[in-house]
């Protein structure tokens, strides 16, 4: 039975550490907020599907700060919220706030901002964007959660339901993600395009046939638009 990655206390080094229980507070000289976790630190679902929503949200690069910005769901705004709060049960407020078109969620804190990075292995905003490197050694259930909300975040299904897309600007993490869905045995292309406002280079990562979308059906979706033309494609294809 494959095994949880966990973060150890010898892992925790660049934290002032103090134990209260079970539970273990973390700080720094230079920040006075805290966050307080369990130790060993479990990555889990709920960690995986943070990581996953980091291609809409930004680690600012001098790490006194996270944000996550999202047009299509609001709810995606609460669940970002909400993992913040559950992980680490920060001391420091967690913003939610109208933008143009869309809502930003942030709260300001280095101790968070640090795990983050130094921990957890999220990309900051001036890096470019990789898929943390514990994912590829843990359970196909915690890849899984991290691909259901990075296709939430980058991914689209086609109106003729033959294919299954995600886009992004950096090629090593379309590497990243190929990767991923080859190990949870889904088979997908790589090419790359000029696409977007900019008509920049994009890579491309496309799924096809009925024996993926089979196997892709228990990573599921969490977009509206997702959800309504999956069933369309399990409809088709007898899924």
């Amino acid at each position: 039975m494959e095994k949880y990655q966990q973060i150890n206390l010898e892992e925790l080094e660049i934290f002032n550490v103090k134990r209260k229980g079970e539970i273990y507070e973390l700080s720094s000289f230079s920040c006075p907020n805290k966050i307080k976790i369990k130790v060993p630190f479990i990555l889990d679902e709920d960690v995986a599907t943070l990581a996953g929503m980091m291609p809409d949200a930004s680690l600012i690069k001098d790490l006194r700060r996270v944000y996550f910005s999202q047009k299509k769901d609001f709810k995606k705004n609460l669940l970002f919220k909400n993992l913040i709060t559950e992980l680490f049960s920060p001391n420091n407020k967690i913003f939610i706030r109208k933008g143009n078109n869309c809502h930003d969620t942030y709260t300001n804190s280095t101790v968070i901002c640090n795990f983050l990075h130094y921990v957890l292995d999220f990309s900051k905003s001036d890096q470019e964007m990789r898929a943390p490197k514990w994912l590829f050694d843990s359970p196909n259930s915690v890849k899984m959660a991290y691909l259901r909300e990075a296709f939430a975040m980058e991914g689209t299904i086609f109106k003729s339901l033959k294919e299954i897309r995600f886009i992004t600007k950096d090629f090593d993490y379309a590497v990243d993600i190929k990767i991923l869905l080859q190990s949870v045995g889904i088979t997908s292309f790589l090419k790359e395009r000029i696409g977007g406002t900019y008509r920049t280079i994009q890579y491309r990562i496309s799924i096809y046939r009925k024996e993926n979308f089979q196997i892709f059906k228990e990573i599921g979706f969490t977009n509206p638009l997702h959800v309504e033309r999956f069933k369309l494609i399990c409809e088709k294809y007898n899924i």
